[in-house]
Parts: structure tokens; C-alpha cells; sequence
């Protein structure tokens, strides 16, 4: 764990992502973020929230990793043509390229288009697939049997970037029943059948059964040159879906609707079991920051708290997904406080007032 005094630095970037301040991001970004607007994104529906809320959301994640620029666009317009998933086209790929490519340029656009109209499942497969010499590039096939896409190394990594990044940032606990098993989901199952899966948004619940999927995805980005994102141990350690799954159970168990354990320190006892199955579940350590400060230790607290905020710095979204990016961030910080003043709120009353963080 880190020292309580030193808490995670939060730059002048995450600080302007915080605020939401795009133009002083990128002075481009704010425009292109107004186009997408411009085409219904801020008004259609997407997974937990809205597709502009989606796509700012992805960018955000693969801007905090240190992605190229045209990576960090192509996240921003990663689904804008529609693709085998979703029936989301802002922009007619058939007619309006030119409109795109005038906005953010050729090469943005053509990353986009591209990534929009091949086969996504069949490219998660191919990455998955540990004998694949990812560095060669990648020949896709068209499900439609036109004609098959050829994506060159560069294109592959960038793809592989974004394509953990918008799972990170869309994927909870509905999408782990309506896509149950993906890049395997049974598409016959019949939604009637299971009306108490098929009800959106559901409990809200982290996902159980993604996180996993997204470590395997990520143990390949470091044979290519390129930033290596921070997550799972800078791209080296995997987690498994048996570790996600009980670790989701647990802190659901505490942080959920449902029975809560009979004492604070069972709670506590469950979180550390969560974190030691899944190091990488950031909402975990602040609910044990939380804990640690009604029971007066502190330095434990801010231990935790600032794990928590480093997690969710390194993955620019959160799993808990009932509350967004910034209030977490915001929360933990507020934890962090506590933690070094050594002081925090005794009665219920008392914590409706916090709130300022320095």
C-alpha cells in the first residue's frame, strides 16, 4: 500500500478531465465533441447512460493511458458508423465520411470507419488467441461476405487499446446476462424466457464477468511499441473469472441492496477478500476506507483510499457504475482528508455534510 501521507497526484489533466474542460484538452476536441451532439449522441440511449456519455467516457480512459492522439479520436468515434453490436450510426458511412473526416481528419476517420464495419468479435477471438502474431497485423473476414478487412500492427494495437477501454467504460452487471459470455454470448436466448435478466438497467451491479476478459485482452498490448497502459500491473497479470466473480459477489454483498453483514467487521473481512481476489476493484478499497475511518484507524483508511483513487485515476472509469467517474474520484478524495486529519463524521447526520475536498 502507499504512504497515507502522499497521495496520488491528480495532474493538470485529470483535472481539466474532472471539469470536463475539453477545449483546454485538445483545442479540436470541444468541437468534435459539439459535432457528435449535433447528431443526437447526448439524447441516445447507451448501456448506463446516454452514447455521448459513452464516447467522452472511452476517450477519457485511452487519454489518461497515454494513447496517440489519433487513438484517443478513433475512441471518441468508435461506434459512429454503428457496428455488429449496436445500431447507434451518427454519420451515414455510405455518404457522409467526407463530413467526418473534415472534423477530425483522414486518419482519425479512417480508424473509426474501419473499426465500425469489421467484425468485432471475430477481432476480440483473434487477439484472444495466444498463438497469433498480433505484430504481423490481422486479415478479417467480412461477416457479410464482402471484402475482408487487412489491419496492419499499428491498426491492431490501436483497436486493441480502444476496445478494452469501451468495454471498461460501458460494461456492468445487465451486460453481463444480455451478453453472458461474450465473445461467446448464446444469441438464442430468448429475452421473454428470461424477462428478469432482459430488465434495464437491473441492479446496477459491477460486472462479474468482463474484467477478466479485459486482463486477457491487455496481456497483449505490451509486444507492440506504444504506451502500456497502467492497468493490471502495466498489462501483466491476468485476472481470472473465478477471482472476478467471487470478488464481485463480495463487495456486493456489502456495497449492494441486498442482506449486509451483521458488523463492521465482517463488512471489512468481506472487502479484503474482494481485494485479494481482485486487486483491480477500486470501489472495494474506499468502502473499506469508509469502514477504517467509522473504526478509527486511519492510517488504514488512507491507505486504501488512495489505492482506490489510483484505480481509478489508471482506469478513468469506474466499475460501480451507479455513480460516475467524477463523484468517485471525488469521493475518495474526500476519504483521503479524512484519513490524514484524522477526524470523521460519528453520527449519520454528521456525514450529509461532508463534501469541500482541498
Amino acid at each position: 500500500m502507499m504512504d497515507s501521507a502522499e497521495p496520488p497526484v491528480v495532474t493538470r489533466e485529470i483535472r481539466h478531465l474532472l471539469a470536463r474542460d475539453y477545449a483546454a484538452l485538445d483545442p479540436e476536441l470541444g468541437r468534435a465533441i459539439h459535432l457528435l451532439a449535433g447528431r443526437n449522441a447526448a439524447v441516445s440511449w447507451h448501456k448506463h447512460g446516454v452514447f455521448l456519455d459513452h464516447l467522452i467516457g472511452t476517450y477519457r480512459i485511452l487519454r489518461l493511458w497515454g494513447e496517440p492522439r489519433a487513438t484517443c479520436l478513433c475512441g471518441l468515434f468508435h461506434s459512429v458508423y454503428a457496428n455488429e453490436y449496436v445500431d447507434l450510426a451518427l454519420f451515414d458511412a455510405r455518404t457522409e465520411r467526407g463530413v467526418l473526416a473534415e472534423a477530425v481528419g483522414g486518419e482519425v476517420e479512417e480508424l473509426a470507419h474501419t473499426l465500425c464495419l469489421m467484425p468485432r468479435t471475430e477481432f476480440a477471438l483473434r487477439v484472444l488467441d495466444d498463438a497469433a502474431a498480433l505484430q504481423r497485423g490481422m486479415t478479417l473476414g467480412d461477416p457479410q461476405g464482402g471484402a475482408a478487412w487487412r489491419l496492419s500492427a499499428e491498426t491492431v494495437r490501436a483497436f486493441l487499446a480502444v476496445t478494452i477501454a469501451d468495454f471498461a467504460e460501458q460494461w456492468f452487471g445487465w451486460q453481463d446476462e444480455v451478453m453472458g459470455g461474450y465473445p461467446h454470448t448464446d444469441e438464442r436466448r430468448r429475452a421473454a424466457e428470461h424477462w428478469t435478466k432482459a430488465l434495464w438497467p437491473g441492479p446496477l451491479q459491477p460486472s462479474a464477468a468482463n474484467m477478466s476478459l479485459q486482463s486477457r485482452l491487455a496481456r497483449r498490448l505490451p509486444e507492440f511499441p506504444g504506451p502500456v497502459p497502467p492497468i493490471f500491473e502495466r498489462c501483466t497479470r491476468l485476472l481470472s473469472p473465478e477471482d472476478e466473480a467471487a470478488a464481485a459477489a463480495l463487495y456486493w454483498r456489502v456495497a449492494g441492496a441486498g442482506p449486509a453483514p451483521d458488523s463492521i467487521g465482517r463488512a471489512a473481512d468481506m472487502l479484503a477478500e474482494a481485494i485479494a481476489r481482485n486487486p483491480w476493484l477500486g470501489e472495494a478499497h474506499l468502502h473499506l476506507a469508509q469502514l477504517e475511518l467509522l473504526e478509527g484507524d486511519f492510517a488504514a483508511a488512507g491507505e486504501h483510499a488512495q489505492r482506490g483513487l489510483r484505480l481509478l485515476l489508471d482506469w478513468g472509469t469506474p466499475r460501480d457504475k451507479r455513480i460516475p467517474w467524477e463523484g468517485w474520484v471525488a469521493w475518495s478524495r474526500v476519504l483521503i482528508k479524512g484519513a490524514r486529519e484524522r477526524a470523521w463524521p460519528q453520527t449519520l447526520r454528521a456525514l450529509n455534510n461532508l463534501g469541500l475536498v482541498e
